[in-house]
């Protein structure tokens, strides 16, 4: 096996397999380069779902005028489609269903753009520049707006705390190529499956079948154990654990 490098010390990790979970993109920089060429034919013939833009937000829930739904979805234009850049908007607040998420009286929000947000307007920029904080204020407004309206306030009067997330906290921290939200494979499609055409590596995750999703992406996972070991092992692995 080849040495690994974690935190700057080298280890080197035997094992009979290896499991990527990284995206196809992200794996495929992993490999050497003689096996770079089969791999981008089998498993990167697909486009890449654009980027997106998150936002999470603890608010003071004692000023709300009502109690708010748990899930809200905004469309700006049904014309224009889901897909169309800042012209949709999920909005979570799971503090309503579930009070221990979030300090007596407060609210926790998550709302984010699924998969419409263009990579290229960010590409190059460097984070913490005037450049990138302004581009950042800029795109994060329609999320506020959204979380506003499911409020039914401006949510900017009632946030206490709040991050914003952009394509390149999502390529840096999500070591997620381009930052994008997943594999754009099209109704009909089929992506590859946890076995790799490089003996012993296998794949989970989103760029894997059947897809984008933590349910999908769990599936992904249950099908490379199961090509790894038989059933009957898992069940003895799970009565050691007590599960």
């Amino acid at each position: 096996s080849h040495p690994i490098r974690l935190f700057g010390k080298t280890q080197v990790l035997r094992a009979g397999a290896v499991v990527s979970n990284a995206s196809t993109w992200d794996t495929q920089k992993l490999l050497p380069e003689s096996a770079r060429s089969g791999w981008a034919e089998e498993r990167t013939d697909f486009a890449a779902c654009p980027s997106f833009m998150h936002l999470h937000a603890g608010i003071d829930a004692s000023l709300l005028p009502s109690t708010p739904e748990m899930h809200h979805i905004w469309v700006g234009d049904w014309k224009k489609g889901v897909t169309s850049p800042q012209n949709c908007v999920l909005t979570s607040i799971a503090s309503v269903v579930d009070p221990s998420l979030a300090p007596e009286g407060k609210h926790v929000i998550h709302a984010y753009t699924p998969g419409n947000e263009p990579y290229e307007l960010w590409k190059g920029l460097k984070r913490g520049t005037k450049e990138y904080e302004d581009l950042k204020r800029e795109r994060s407004e329609v999320l506020w707006d959204a979380v506003s309206q499911a409020l039914g306030v401006d949510a900017r009067e009632l946030c206490e705390v709040s991050m914003v997330g952009t394509p390149l906290t999502h390529q840096r921290f999500l070591r997620r190529s381009m930052g994008t939200y997943g594999p754009a494979h099209k109704a009909g499609e089929t992506l590859p499956f946890p076995s790799t055409n490089i003996k012993n590596l296998l794949c989970t995750g989103d760029s894997t079948f059947p897809g984008i999703g933590l349910p999908a992406v769990g599936a992904s996972g249950m099908i490379a154990a199961n090509t790894l070991t038989s059933v009957s092992n898992h069940l003895e692995m799970l009565e050691k654990i007590g599960l």
